[in-house]
């Protein structure tokens, strides 16, 4: 089975907003429709005993799950909508306390790709503000002058702040660390800015001085490269970047571990073979094949190497990386954020405990557990975790993080000034 260790909110932002015996047969699935419909029905059983059968812990953590069976299925029934009814299956699920557990709405059909048009700019939350982190080249954005260390204080002459306010309530319904707090406001503010290929959004943004200024942006679909759907696990954009930085030092920057990066990855470590080090910038990778992961550590080691473990109620699978020939042997850096979730979490976890990689930057999300992708009768998908994970020293980090050995702050004055303050650390801790 393909496991997927990622924090699936950054795909399905906005379906946070709306937010033990076997119980009923599983009949074969039935077209969404109706009032509580059989569709319903058998989703609600589907999520439930999913969880009363696959859940790594047979304890539920303390939680006593028949009667979350009790409490939840009357309000189900109750649900006068699609979207209230997958709201209930969430609040079940929160009552876990746990991350990837979730409901979300179905992805969007097969070639409909220019639904999703973006402007260019990638959001972080810094002291409460959706401060620009990025701007892509080319970009709506970028052609309107936007620059990292603006702020979106508006989208479509509405505040942001007034617009996330149905994300900071669902905060109370949930058991979240901050980091992901910081990501949910992330994605939930891009996920407002984008919309449907060539229309048009308006933002307004605070300057450097904090003036403020109005610009009305055309969305624009993704060009790039796309991944292929595993199962369930929907295709993403594959965004890569790499370069030799001063001091012959290698940079290697990804958004997901998904498959269609591997090649690029090992192909750049190739690349730097010769390079005085080489920093592994994970900041706001969510995730994604957790297998990818002892791939790439055996690139760069060569003695095997342990990630971690997984257990199950079927046993324990241990995270093995085998080295590869010609590995690269000189410095590792491996750059964390807040954004830093699940398949890179435990990355960072294995090189840091194992000795072979400094983790420079911000504690990582807490969002580590390998969870798989069902879709339900209605149309909605499903994802639960299957296993908990620990650090190859049996560290426990979910809702806890990776620390980084060397803490360094993201500041908006430092994005406003050009500089990365995280990535300036991790040169200098390789000179």
């Amino acid at each position: 089975m393909k496991f997927f260790s990622y924090l699936a909110i950054l795909i399905f932002a906005l379906s946070a907003y709306s937010q033990t015996a076997r119980v009923t047969s599983e009949s074969s699935p039935v077209k969404p429709g109706g009032e509580f419909s059989q569709a319903r029905l058998v989703a609600f059983n589907k999520v439930w005993n999913t969880v009363n059968e696959k859940h790594y812990d047979a304890t539920f953590g303390g939680i006593d799950w028949a009667k979350v069976r009790e409490i939840y299925l009357p309000k189900a029934e109750a649900a006068k909508s699609d979207e209230a009814f997958h709201s209930v299956l969430r609040q079940m699920l929160g009552e876990l306390k746990l991350s990837h557990f979730g409901i979300f709405p179905p992805p969007p059909a097969a070639g409909n790709e220019s639904a999703n048009g973006s402007v260019g700019i990638d959001i972080i939350w810094l002291d409460g503000l959706a401060v620009i982190n990025r701007v892509d080249k080319d970009s709506s954005a970028d052609a309107a002058g936007l620059k990292p260390g603006f702020v979106v204080s508006k989208i479509d002459d509405k505040s942001v702040l007034e617009l996330l306010k149905p994300v900071h309530t669902s905060f109370a319904k949930r058991t979240l660390t901050e980091g992901v707090k910081k990501v949910y406001l992330e994605r939930s503010v891009e996920a407002l800015i984008a919309g449907k290929s060539e229309t048009p959004v308006k933002i307004e943004v605070l300057q450097a001085n904090d003036a403020p200024k109005t610009v009305e942006l055309i969305r624009k679909p993704f060009t790039g490269e796309m991944s292929q759907p595993v199962g369930n696990f929907p295709k993403q954009e594959v965004v890569f970047e790499s370069r030799l930085l001063p001091g012959n030092i290698g940079y290697i920057r990804f958004n997901m571990w998904i498959v269609p990066q591997m090649p690029k990855i090992r192909a750049a470590v190739r690349e730097y073979a010769k390079a005085n080090g080489i920093i592994i910038d994970l900041r706001g990778n969510p995730g994604g094949l957790g297998g990818m992961a002892p791939g790439l550590a055996g690139l760069i080691s060569d003695k095997q190497m342990s990630l971690g473990s997984m257990a199950s109620r079927g046993g324990v699978t241990n995270l093995i990386a085998y080295p590869q020939s010609d590995p690269y042997l000189g410095k590792i850096v491996v750059l964390t954020d807040h954004g830093s979730a699940s398949t890179s979490e435990l990355f960072a976890a294995g090189m840091q405990e194992s000795g072979r990689g400094k983790i420079v930057g911000e504690t990582t999300a807490g969002a580590v557990l390998p969870s798989v992708f069902e879709i339900l009768p209605t149309g909605y998908t499903f994802q639960y975790a299957i296993s908990d994970y620990k650090t190859p020293k049996s560290v426990l980090i979910e809702g806890k993080g990776v620390s980084p050995d060397m803490k360094v702050l993201q500041t908006r004055r430092g994005l406003l000034d050009g500089r990365d303050a995280q990535l300036e650390a991790a040169i200098n801790a390789l000179k």
